[in-house]
């Protein structure tokens, strides 16, 4: 009877620790907890978990949360391909006209650089006429062909740009007179080459008498700029009756010009 006697004391005490232990842990009952007054309640213990839903008090509740959205315009959605064909179409047409002109300007940029326009002629014969332009026998080189009218004696430009231009002469001054080869561009001077000799004789501080002549050999080198269409030739210009440019066999009289 003892032994049963203890064995419910125990049984008692049990339950007493159960039901405090109860008390202080959050409640997982199925009940539904009442709402506080004022601000939400949510128990003076921890947030209970159970099923029951949970107490919000009297306080002002959270304002609900709108997702924004952008409304589209009317239209705005409308997916055409044939005109986005036709507008990335008219933009490669576009790009590769430019790149078409491009090409070509580098082309003929290559092409000027290597086939220049380039001459040499030469003449066999000497020349005293100081009224019309030096012609000549032949042109050793003529790139393209045409430059030079060999009879008239003029190189007629092709291709704008700047030019290297020459005349050669073997130039006799005679009677110690004066003798010049000028180069001309559509009538106007641009250079010139002349041969004379000096027959002030400076210890007496007069003219030497003796009538000498001079034979010299004269280059006449410049760089110009020229148009497409324009003309260049030599002519020559002396003082007396009997100088000249002389050649012979040996080609002694050049003109040449390089782009």
């Amino acid at each position: 009877m003892r032994s049963i006697g203890f064995i419910c004391v125990a049984v008692i005490f049990l339950l007493v620790l159960i039901t405090f232990s109860d008390a202080r842990r959050p409640s997982f009952g199925k009940g539904k907890s009442k709402p506080g007054k004022g601000k939400p309640s949510f128990g003076k213990g921890k947030p209970g978990h159970g099923k029951g839903k949970p107490g919000h008090g009297k306080g002002k509740p959270k304002p609900p949360y709108y997702k924004s959205t952008t409304t589209a315009s009317p239209g705005s959605g409308n997916c055409d391909p044939e005109a986005i064909k036709a507008a990335v179409l008219a933009e490669i047409n576009i790009t590769l006209a430019d790149l078409q002109r491009e090409l070509n300007a580098t082309v003929t940029q290559l092409k000027n650089i290597s086939e220049p326009d380039v001459f040499s002629c030469k003449r066999m014969s000497g020349f005293s006429n100081e009224t019309v332009p030096v012609p000549y026998t032949a042109c050793d080189v003529e790139k393209p062909i045409g430059l030079v009218d060999i009879s008239t004696g003029k190189f007629t430009v092709q291709r704008d740009g700047t030019y290297r231009l020459t005349f050669t002469s073997r130039m006799s001054a005679m009677n110690g007179q004066t003798i010049r080869a000028d180069m001309y561009v559509n009538g106007v001077r641009i250079g010139r080459a002349s041969a004379s000799l000096d027959t002030f004789d400076t210890q007496t501080n007069t003219a030497s008498t003796t009538i000498l002549d001079l034979e010299t050999s004269n280059t006449l080198d410049l760089l110009y700029d020229l148009a497409a269409g324009d003309e260049v030739y030599m002519m020559i210009d002396y003082v007396g009756t009997t100088s000249l440019i002389q050649s012979s066999m040996n080609y002694q009289i050049f003109f040449t010009g390089e782009w």
